[in-house]
């Protein structure tokens, strides 16, 4: 038998006396060899054959390489009677137990947790055992921070760790750090963080992390900025906490300054342009992001698709498919439902509906895009068949299923099969209507025209209507002439979102279409008196897979003077 990587010594058989001088020869290459799980299982299993006692220089390599908690401590139960003095062979054993609780979901992470915390007191009752290192220290720590709900441990382990005089290190500091973080006790990392002597860069960045968690972005930065070294990830972390607060300003200015980069930094970056809606600039600095030699991974490609379908850009979109083809990225079922709801929004509901019939192992989120794609093109008839279909196939739907199916009702004119999907929710789905879901209705009865159905259903809802469901009265009235209704929907509009320009504007048409001119003028002084304005057109135009912004009164296109060079030419020849 060999050692795994097939590079070592045959291993001689079970020889009895020979063993003594064999055992030497095993453990001078076990710190080369049993690096491995297959290796340390291995190795183990020849020590056994011997009935040959395991060293705790054996012991603590097989721990490190073990595969699973329950086989390191298998290894430090049979080691700790020869070796329980042996600090090495406790804290690797803990030390596995923080892996484990670190890299799994609980309850298997909080189990980890509690037995290594569970092992640390056992270590310090023994009698005659060894002292805790920094490392030992940190493990537990580690494991005090998996266990969110264990505060009174973390704080006994803290107490012990000042103490002993392990507090002041800085990988213990930064597990304590990182600890009180995960408890919402922001003042006690502080503390520690600034009794730390000799702060590294995991020790600020964890500092960094733990404002940045609590949304206090000015004291993150104050520690940023204090630190002698930093990494991507403190750039990041830090980009990270001005995303979170929509300062997408602070975000590019930090990218721009940062000395070396990382796939999480571009990641970053395209996130803030998407998150102020710069779809076009969150697709160029994705294309400048592997001329700079950076990967793009799974993050990427999901936000940049969902850039896509806000532009618009059905040639971006296929730039982005073919990349994905190449196999950078797995094309998992969530991969796929995010590609066909890319192609539906950028106008191509013909190769979104491709992609749903090649995806083999549909979800319901797969059917949800599909649903809604068809029915926002007009194709409300295609959708309910779909619905249908979903249901054979064993699929529950769920609250944006309906979302969907009601929407293609509302688009196809179909108020009688509108109002049983409605119906069907709670009945045959036990799904209770949203806000949402009353919107869509409302929408429904007002494109039929039927306004004093659908002021009805806003009166006798069972909760307080939002302005989505008052916007879609109000559209009603405005494009079926229904002045009073529309007047009590705008009333109520002002009240929810009293600076939304859209409100004023649709009472304004509304007015409008029934001759009430006077009232017109009203609703345009109180937009002025109030200092809200109208909320400037945008559009995109795409020339040789370039995408160009417009916006109304904005001259800041390089090519500006020559465009309204252009159409003054052309208005002139019209006039």
């Amino acid at each position: 038998m060999r050692h795994a990587g097939g590079g070592g010594a045959a291993l001689p058989p079970p020889c009895g006396h020979h063993d003594a001088a064999v055992l030497p020869a095993l453990l001078a290459g076990l710190a080369h060899r049993a690096t491995t799980p297959a290796a340390a299982r291995q190795l183990q299993a020849q020590l056994l054959l011997r009935g040959l006692p395991l060293p705790a220089r054996a012991a603590v390599a097989l721990i490190a390489a073990s595969p699973s908690p329950r086989h390191a401590r298998a290894v430090f139960d049979s080691a700790v009677p020869a070796a329980s003095d042996n600090v090495y062979l406790w804290t690797a054993t803990i030390a596995a137990y923080a892996r484990h609780a670190s890299s799994c979901s609980s309850p298997p992470a909080a189990a980890a947790a509690a037995e290594a915390i569970a092992l640390f007191r056992l270590m310090l009752r023994r009698s005659g055992g060894p002292r805790p290192n920094a490392f030992t220290a940190s493990s537990v720590v580690r494991c005090c921070s998996a266990l969110r709900g264990a505060v009174v441990e973390g704080l006994q382990v803290h107490g012990f760790l000042g103490k002993a005089g392990l507090g002041r290190s800085p990988h213990v500091g930064a597990a304590l750090v990182d600890m009180y973080a995960n408890i919402g006790r922001a003042a006690d990392a502080r503390k520690v963080f600034d009794e730390i002597p000799a702060r590294n860069v995991v020790v600020g960045n964890t500092m960094v992390a733990c404002y940045v968690r609590a949304g206090d972005v000015a004291a993150a930065r104050e520690v940023f900025d204090g630190m002698a070294e930093k990494d991507p990830i403190s750039w990041n972390t830090l980009m990270s906490g001005y995303l979170q607060q929509g300062d997408t300003l602070v975000v590019r200015e930090l990218f721009e300054e940062m000395p070396a980069k990382n796939v999480n930094s571009w990641n970053m970056m395209i996130s803030a342009c998407s998150e102020e809606g710069s779809w076009a600039d969150a697709v160029r600095v994705f294309n400048q992001m592997r001329p700079a030699r950076f990967q793009p991974d799974a993050q990427t490609m999901a936000v940049l698709m969902s850039a896509c379908a806000q532009l618009g850009s059905l040639s971006v979109a296929r730039q982005v498919h073919g990349f994905l083809k190449k196999g950078y990225i797995e094309m998992n079922c969530h991969v796929l439902n995010s590609l066909i709801d890319m192609y539906a929004k950028c106008g191509s509901v013909r190769q979104a509906h491709l992609l749903f019939v090649e995806t083999h192992l549909k979800d319901t989120v797969s059917y949800n895009v599909m649903i809604c794609a068809l029915a926002h093109h007009g194709h409300g008839k295609d959708a309910l068949e779909l619905f249908n279909e979903m249901t054979g196939e064993g699929l529950q739907p769920d609250s944006v299923t309906f979302l969907g199916v009601l929407s293609a009702c509302t688009h196809a004119g179909l108020v009688h099969d509108g109002k049983h999907y409605f119906e069907s929710m709670r009945i045959n789905y036990a799904i209770e209507q949203s806000l949402d879901h009353y919107a869509c209705m409302v929408d429904l009865y007002g494109r039929a025209g039927l306004i004093e159905e659908a002021y009805f259903l806003v009166q006798t809802m069972p909760m307080k209507p939002h302005a989505g469901v008052w916007g879609a009265l109000l559209n009603a009235c405005r494009k079926h002439c229904q002045v009073e209704i529309g007047k009590i929907a705008a009333r109520e509009l002002i009240t929810i979102e009293p600076r939304n320009p859209g409100t004023y504007v649709l009472l304004a048409n509304a007015l409008a279409h029934g001759q009430q001119w006077d009232f017109v003028e009203t609703v345009r002084q109180s937009m002025r008196g109030k200092g809200i304005e109208k909320t400037a057109g945008c559009s995109w135009v795409e020339v040789d897979s370039v995408v160009h912004e417009f916006l109304m009164g904005d001259f800041s296109h390089p090519n500006s003077d020559e465009i309204y060079s252009i159409l003054e030419h052309l208005y002139l020849q019209l006039a």
